[in-house]
């Protein structure tokens, strides 16, 4: 049973821009896995999408009281994505896509019955 759904787009030069002229970006938004993942792909898309993800989560749960920093995008051994919040997998399926200018994401959130 789905129990919520949200979805986020967002330009990816946004993304540039703030952590151009916000270096704390970073850090408050992601976490330590998602920053070195980055810094390893060197591609502001990635970081970009994560985010999109993250804000997809917060309206899906609607009501959200932890730092974004807590919800982490993580990709399983065939690149799909998966999230984890305070580092346990949750019910929360995420599908994300880019283009060269934006990216979009999309988060189900879905109870165990």
């Amino acid at each position: 049973m789905i129990q919520g759904i949200g979805c986020d787009i967002l330009s990816i030069d946004r993304v540039r821009n703030i952590i151009e002229t916000t270096p704390a970006f970073l850090k408050r938004c992601f976490s330590e896995r998602e920053i070195s993942e980055y810094h390893k792909r060197g591609d502001i898309a990635y970081l970009a999408s994560r985010f999109a993800a993250k804000e997809a989560i917060v309206k899906a749960l609607s009501k959200y009281e932890h730092d974004l920093n807590s919800i982490e995008i993580l990709n399983d051994n065939d690149g799909k994505p998966y999230v984890v919040i305070n580092r346990v997998k949750s019910n929360i399926f995420v599908s994300i896509s880019y283009e060269t200018e934006y990216v979009i994401a999309y988060a189900v959130l879905s109870s165990i019955l």
